[in-house]
């Protein structure tokens, strides 16, 4: 058994690893911020994160993915120093707290000193397993000096380096009144789906060809009792952090295939996008989850489209085919999101399991203006088509730019021109209403 307890501190521990639980360490954590002040020392927080865990369950099994935390509690283990604490704080998520450190240095050296030792795979009988982490780095009092404030900025950190790909991050600066309104953003956005604050809006998808609508994107809105609607660009990073963005997506997922059910069918089959976060993509459950809303609410007239980003492919590129293959064989489409902004490699394209590609509206709003960007937009329906995808320009806020389109073959667009983002019932109004733009594009 591992002795993670200095002093007298009582500790309950996590029947894996024996390592102190998520109560015990924040119960640890309080003492030991108190102590920091008292004594005028520094504290350091390390949040270790193992990378696609849930991957190695995927591949080896839940028995090989437990006796993996076991061994690498016990190599963490050899990192702390007697007066420091370790703790499992989540399924594949750990906690080093540092007593007395001097400086950001010193806890720079310990988060490389894991780095050094996963340099060299696991051995677990027969098998052997390399990991890799994600570390975020708070400081007390440098960062923080109370303990909740403390272990959001850890996190914060640790989410920047998943986001950067870097190994490690320290804590951002954040002016106090800041940090605290994220907070208050959390404690209101834990509840909003239980109090039917979160509202699906949806803008209009366009034919080129025919004129026709032929479904929308799924966007949502929170709508705070105490905020009004909160730009999503504020609450959803937040819910990523928090880890509420699964049961958001999920919750989404469903209300728009509810929903849809009223759609009028004068305009044939249409079909719904909802993007999907890259961390939702790669959860082992997602399949079921997406087939179980299917389930719910079967549609012969509406198909859903799920939007991934391109970064979502750089990272298990195998396993994300799969899954994307799964889900196209249970009827449903695959856009490849905001194509050209992050991480594109013709690579992909000969194998990628995708029906649409989604031009980003970079690209797409100085169409008339740069030549660059025209021959980009040309070269990426040419691509798209080649490989059998249609292409959706999104962003299209003038006549110009759409009879631009036209005129490259793109195949569908979205943007102000027809509609900016609207309630349920508004869209459905839409689509009763729609007449098209009288000279440029008319329902065929």
């Amino acid at each position: 058994m591992f002795d993670h307890n200095p002093g007298k501190t009582e500790r309950v521990e996590d029947p894996l690893t024996r390592l102190h639980n998520r109560e015990s360490y924040f119960n640890l954590l309080h003492k030991r911020v108190t102590e920091s002040a008292l004594n005028r020392s520094t504290i350091a927080l390390l949040v270790i994160d193992i990378t696609d865990f849930h991957r190695i369950n995927h591949i080896h099994g839940y028995e090989i993915g437990d006796k993996l935390l076991y061994a690498f509690a016990s190599l963490l283990e050899g990192v702390r120093r007697e007066q420091d604490h370790l703790a499992r704080i989540g399924d594949d998520q750990f906690v080093l707290l540092l007593r007395g450190v001097m400086n950001r240095g010193h806890a720079r050296l310990a988060a490389m000193k894991i780095l050094k030792l996963l340099e060299l795979p696991f051995e677990l009988g027969e098998i052997r397993i390399n990991i890799n982490v994600a570390i975020g780095i708070a400081l007390c009092p440098e960062h923080a000096s109370e303990p909740v404030s403390l272990m959001k900025l850890a996190e914060r950190a640790l989410l920047l380096a998943k986001m950067s790909g870097n190994l490690l991050e320290f804590a951002p600066e954040y002016e106090k009144d800041e940090l605290s309104d994220e907070w208050d953003i959390e404690i209101e956005l834990e509840d909003s789906i239980e109090k039917s604050q979160l509202l699906p809006y949806y803008q209009p998808k366009v034919s080129l060809k025919t004129g026709k609508p032929v479904g929308a994107e799924a966007l949502i809105r929170w709508n705070s009792p105490s905020r009004g609607f909160v730009r999503p660009d504020l609450f959803i990073p937040t819910a990523e952090k928090m880890g509420f963005i699964k049961p958001m997506t999920n919750w989404l997922m469903n209300a728009i295939l509810r929903q849809s059910q009223e759609w009028t069918e004068k305009w044939g089959p249409l079909s719904v996008s909802i993007n999907i976060p890259p961390l939702l993509l790669l959860q082992p459950d997602f399949t079921a989850t997406v087939r179980s809303a299917l389930n719910l609410w079967p549609n012969s007239n509406v198909t859903l489209c799920l939007e991934i980003v391109e970064r979502s492919l750089v990272s298990e590129t195998e396993y994300c085919f799969q899954i994307l293959s799964q889900l196209r064989a249970m009827g449903l489409k695959v856009s490849i999101d905001d194509f050209g902004t992050g991480y594109s490699s013709l690579s992909y394209f000969k194998s990628i399991p995708a029906d649409e590609l989604k031009i980003d509206k970079s690209f797409v709003e100085d169409l008339t203006t740069d030549r660059d960007n025209l021959n980009l937009v040309k070269l990426m329906i040419h691509l798209a088509h080649s490989f059998g995808m249609y292409v959706v320009a999104e962003g299209v806020e003038d006549l110009p730019v759409l009879t631009a389109l036209k005129r490259l073959n793109c195949d569908q667009i979205q943007g102000y021109i027809f509609s900016k983002p609207l309630p349920h019932q508004d869209f459905c109004s839409w689509l009763q209403s729609y007449k098209g733009i009288k000279g440029e594009i008319t329902p065929g």
